[in-house]
C-alpha cells in the first residue's frame, strides 16, 4: 500500500488524533511568531489542514494552497479551512510532480520530509518555490524510540538537527530559528524549523 492510501484510510480520525496528541497545539506555538498576513502560502503535505489552521488561527495569509497526494486528507482539509471563511486552493499531487505556477512568501511543511525517497532533493523543491526572502516552516520527526511505533505503520524516516540543517543549507536556504516543542508526542517525536530564502539569489556561476 502506498503511502497516499494509508492516509486515506487514516483520513476519518486524523484531526481528532492529532488533537488527543498535542500537535495541534504544538504547531500554533511553532507559527505564532512567524505568520504573514498577505502573501501567498503553500501548505505541502497538508494532510486534514492542521499546519494550515493553525496558520489561520495565528492570523497568518488567507491566500493559502493546499498540497497533498491524498484525496480523502484534502477533501477534509478543504472542509476545514472552508469552514474557517477561507476558501483554499486544492492540488492532489506528491511534493515530486507538483510544478507551482507562482511563488509563495511561506511554504509549511509539517512531517513532510520523512515520506521523500530524496529529501535532499525535496529541500531543493521547496527552496525553488519560495519567493526571495520567504520562509520555510518545517517540523519533522527526530530520533526518539516513539517513532519506531510510527514507523511500523508509516514507513518514515526522522533526521536530527544537524542532518536538517545540512538538508536546508544544500538548497540555499539559512536556518533562522529552531523550535523544540515542549510537551506530549511531540516533544519525544517532533523538532520545528524555520528557515529563510536569501532575498538576492546567488548568480549562476559562469565558466571561462
Amino acid at each position: 500500500m502506498d503511502i497516499a492510501a494509508k492516509y486515506d484510510r487514516a483520513a476519518a480520525r486524523w484531526d481528532e488524533k492529532l488533537s488527543q496528541l498535542g500537535y495541534t497545539h504544538a504547531y500554533r506555538q511553532l507559527i505564532q511568531a512567524h505568520t504573514n498576513a498577505t502573501h501567498p502560502v503553500l501548505d505541502a503535505g497538508t494532510g486534514t489542514g492542521g499546519f494550515a489552521c493553525a496558520w489561520l488561527s495565528e492570523g497568518g495569509s488567507r491566500d493559502l494552497t493546499l498540497l497533498d497526494p491524498s484525496d480523502r486528507m484534502l477533501s477534509k482539509a478543504q472542509d476545514r479551512i472552508k469552514g474557517a471563511g477561507t476558501l483554499p486552493r486544492i492540488v492532489q499531487s506528491t511534493l515530486e510532480r507538483f510544478e507551482p505556477d507562482t511563488r509563495f512568501g511561506t511554504v509549511l511543511a509539517a512531517h513532510v520530509i520523512e515520506h521523500c525517497v530524496n529529501p535532499a532533493d525535496a529541500f531543493v523543491r521547496m527552496a525553488s518555490w519560495l519567493s526571495p526572502g520567504g520562509r520555510l516552516i518545517l517540523v519533522a520527526s527526530k530520533p526518539h524510540w516513539c517513532n519506531w511505533l510510527i514507523w511500523l505503520r508509516y514507513r518514515h524516516n526522522w533526521f536530527d538537527a544537524s542532518q536538517i540543517a545540512a538538508l536546508a543549507h544544500n538548497a540555499g536556504l539559512t536556518r533562522t530559528d529552531t523550535h523544540d516543542f515542549t510537551a506530549g508526542p511531540p516533544s519525544r517525536t517532533s523538532r520545528g524549523y524555520i528557515f529563510t530564502k536569501p532575498k538576492k539569489e546567488e548568480p549562476c556561476s559562469s565558466h571561462m
